[in-house]
């Protein structure tokens, strides 16, 4: 048997691996060090996965998932789908939560600031024990000598490890700090990978160019499977949706279950937000999900939905991504808060002249990688989109089906040649996921009247 039929006969996913997803399995699972570098939406998560489930069925190892903590709630939820039920523990909350609980599970998920801030009681608790560690955005160890890369490094010596990411570098350098943990031999030290590859340095000793670099691509190939969304293209959806699960910062939620107790809440200006009206209360909750500073009357204060979009854009490589939020306070707090990404907006207090200008700036230039619109002001009449992105993130829930579907449509038309992911960010315990189910509902009606492309609840669980 191979090792996706040896995993899948024990355990069972809630879809059907593609055939190139398999071929990663079949070829990856039984190394002991692994290079994942499947493009964004290209199933990374599931093929790591499917791996860890056959070297637990044959090895019985447990499973280490270290990742940057805004992941740590989607890893929780799609390990929960999987049948029958695998143990979980997330490694997270509070000093004195985190000593309550226990590292025995078949996956154990934490954050790398909190791994490395308890990594003795992790070496601790494994040296005795058969396990393998999956690295999730591996960029976080490409940097030799960083506390990332050498706590993770130490860690997994001498055990299996899966390096997970869709952009495995920046320059030649990133290279080699992946290929000591996929394909150690390689290269003796960082000084022989220099000396092979690098070329002129600049002013401050650092390498500005490089060569041999047809054999840096044959040795980042070793023990490595490389898959780009464009050449998968008829294995994938024309669309695709995945919800993206989240925990607020708990100050943050804390704060959110004060508005939604129907409390005043006081600015240290002496100014208050009353939000007692049941629909000025759905409006405020909808709103401090991202406005978290609006709403403490902190500036400063940032919602993790920024790090989550951050983590896109990084998974993305130099790729654009597409961003709709309901309101227009959210609009211009995204825009201000990720201006370093070029990013520009759409929404009803744009300009049509204006809107022109920020569609033309998102298609021709590079640095412009984040666009920022509402989906009745940028879901209607908007083309060109198509040419130069295929992913789209719902930063705050769409309340409309037909502006849902329409907002996607400026992804999916006549010129994309990708297939589209579409990401429905969920801050969980907060209205988001009821306004989620509520797009779920409202569509199965439409589609009971009216056809459309698919029902939407299918094509995000299955049916």
């Amino acid at each position: 048997m191979t090792p996706t039929e040896i995993a899948l006969a024990n355990y069972t996913l809630p879809f059907k691996l593609k055939p190139f997803q398999v071929d990663v399995v079949d070829v990856l699972a039984p190394l002991d060090g692994s290079g994942h570098y499947l493009d964004m939406g290209c199933g990374k998560t599931a093929c790591s996965t499917v791996c860890a489930l056959y070297r637990k069925a044959v090895y019985h190892e447990r499973c280490v998932v270290i990742m940057p903590p805004i992941l740590l709630k989607q890893w929780e939820e799609w390990l929960k789908t999987i049948k029958p039920s695998v143990s979980v523990v997330r490694y997270a909350g509070t000093p004195a939560e985190r000593k309550a609980l226990s590292l025995d599970a078949d996956f154990v998920l934490v954050g790398v600031q909190i791994f490395k801030k308890e990594y003795a009681r992790f070496v601790s608790h494994f040296v005795d024990k058969q396990y393998v560690t999956i690295v999730d955005e591996a960029t976080m160890i490409s940097g030799v000598g960083s506390d990332n890369h050498e706590k993770i490094y130490d860690f997994t010596l001498g055990r299996p490890r899966m390096m997970l990411t869709g952009t495995p570098m920046d320059n030649p350098e990133n290279a080699y700090g992946l290929l000591k943990f996929v394909a150690p031999g390689l290269y003796r030290n960082l000084t022989q990978f220099q000396r092979v590859h690098g070329d002129e340095k600049d002013f401050f000793g650092k390498f500005i160019s490089w060569r041999n670099l047809e054999l840096l691509a044959e040795n980042m190939a070793v023990n490595s499977k490389r898959v780009l969304l464009a050449d998968v293209y008829d294995q994938m959806p024309k669309i695709s949706y995945m919800p993206v699960n989240y925990d607020l910062d708990p100050k943050h939620l804390k704060l959110y279950r004060k508005l939604a107790n129907e409390e005043l809440l006081r600015l240290p200006d002496g100014g208050k937000i009353d939000a007692t009206q049941a629909t000025r209360l759905v409006h405020a909750l909808g709103q401090i999900v991202i406005n978290w500073g609006h709403f403490a009357g902190d500036p400063d204060l940032e919602s993790e939905t920024i790090e989550l979009i951050k983590e896109k854009l990084n998974e993305l490589g130099n790729g654009k991504l597409l961003v709709f939020a309901h309101y227009r306070m959210t609009v211009a707090h995204l825009a201000e808060k990720l201006a370093k990404y070029g990013v520009v907006t759409v929404n009803s207090e744009v300009t049509p002249r204006q809107k022109q200008k920020n569609l033309e700036r998102f298609k021709e230039d590079p640095k412009c990688r984040l666009m920022v619109a509402q989906a009745k002001s940028a879901g209607y009449g908007l083309d060109g989109l198509q040419f130069v992105c295929n992913h789209v993130m719902y930063a705050e829930p769409c309340t409309s089906p037909r502006d849902f579907h329409q907002a996607n449509a400026r992804l999916i038309r006549m010129g994309q040649d990708k297939p589209v992911q579409v990401y429905l960010a969920i801050a969980e315990g907060t209205l988001q996921a009821r306004a989620f189910n509520n797009l779920i509902k409202k569509d199965e009606i439409v589609n009971q009247v009216i056809r459309n492309v698919g029902d939407l609840r299918d094509m995000i669980f299955g049916g």
